[in-house]
């Protein structure tokens, strides 16, 4: 799938549906993708087997594992999408972001996912300012069809 990127000066048309129902799924990589899983499970076992027997010491097992599977967390941790009538929320176990809509002036379109852009333009600040969406098995057509109205309703509010 190509990416595609979205501003919402180029919209056309917007469904009447937009702003009245929601739609909300959970994604977790480490269940949908077990074979990656596997692999990913057994490449950080060899690197902590390494370093306990190269170290000998508990501490730095410990100290390896958090700083090897910390950054990770997106992959191990289940993450509930909810896309509101006022706003976009994602959650994970000790994880909540909240972000209206109207925050949102762009979007990029991928295979995985869709960016969620609060710049009009591209810019190399959209992965620290921006919200990643994950499909994960949710259908990837109701999803971006979702965000396209509701970026593109927020901005019709906007300009009116």
């Amino acid at each position: 799938m190509q990416e595609e990127h979205r501003t919402v000066e180029e919209t056309d048309s917007v469904p009447g549906d937009a702003h009245t129902r929601e739609i909300s799924w959970r994604v977790h990589p480490l269940v949908e993708n077990w074979r990656r899983s596997v692999l990913l499970l057994l490449f950080l076992s060899l690197i902590l087997f390494t370093v306990y027997s190269g170290f000998q010491s508990i501490v730095v097992l410990l100290l390896s594992t958090i700083l090897l599977v910390g950054p990770l967390y997106k992959y191990f941790l289940p993450f509930h999408y909810s896309c509101g009538i006022e706003s976009l929320i994602v959650s994970a176990c000790c994880y909540k972001l909240e972000r209206p809509w109207s925050m949102f002036r762009s979007y990029y379109v991928d295979k995985n996912g869709v960016l969620l852009s609060p710049f009009a333009k591209p810019t190399r600040l959209e992965n620290f300012r921006g919200v990643y969406v994950r499909f994960g098995k949710h259908p990837p057509e109701e999803v971006v069809n979702y965000i396209r109205d509701k970026v593109n309703l927020e901005s019709q509010h906007e300009s009116s």
